[in-house]
C-alpha cells in the first residue's frame, strides 16, 4: 500500500469522524433546535434515527471526496470535476431547506459546502499546475545554489 494512500485515508477518516462527532454533539443539545414555546421545548424527545441518517450522509460525502483523492487516474482536476458533478447538485438540493433546521443539519450544510469548496480549490490548483507544465514552466525551480 503506497504511503500517500495511507496518509490520505488516515486524514479523511479523521476529518469524517470529527465531523460526525460534531454533528452528534450538536444533536444532543436542545438549544440547537427551534421551538415555538417552552412547552415544545419541555416535550422535546431526541430522535437518533434522524441524526444517524445525517451522519451516514456525512460519511458517504466524505467517502466520495476520499475516492476523488485516492483514485489511480493521473488527472486530478478531472477527478475533482467528476466529484463536483456528483456532490455539487447534491449540495444545492440538500441545503435548500434551512429555516428552523436543527443545529446538526446546519452543520451538515456547512460540511457539504466545505467539501465542494475543497474540490473546487484542488481542481483549480491542478489546472494551473497542468497549464504551467504544458507551457514548460516549472513551479518549483531549483535555485542555482542547490544544483
Amino acid at each position: 500500500m503506497p504511503r500517500r494512500f495511507s496518509l490520505t485515508t488516515l486524514i479523511a477518516c479523521t476529518i469524517a469522524l470529527a465531523a460526525i462527532a460534531c454533528a452528534v454533539r450538536l444533536s444532543l443539545d436542545p438549544n440547537h433546535y427551534f421551538f415555538y414555546g417552552p412547552e415544545d421545548r419541555a416535550a422535546w424527545v431526541y430522535d437518533p434515527r434522524r441524526v444517524a441518517f445525517v451522519c451516514t450522509i456525512i460519511l458517504a460525502e466524505a467517502a466520495l471526496v476520499w475516492g476523488v483523492f485516492v483514485s489511480p487516474s493521473p488527472v486530478l482536476w478531472l477527478r475533482c470535476a467528476i466529484g463536483l458533478a456528483l456532490l455539487g447538485p447534491w449540495a444545492v438540493l440538500s441545503t435548500m431547506v434551512f429555516v428552523h433546521a436543527p443545529g446538526y443539519v446546519l452543520f451538515h450544510h456547512l460540511w457539504v459546502w466545505s467539501l465542494v469548496g475543497l474540490l473546487v480549490l484542488v481542481a483549480l490548483a491542478s489546472m494551473v499546475r497542468g497549464i504551467s507544465r504544458g507551457l514548460g514552466l516549472r513551479v518549483n525551480k531549483p535555485s542555482a545554489r542547490t544544483r
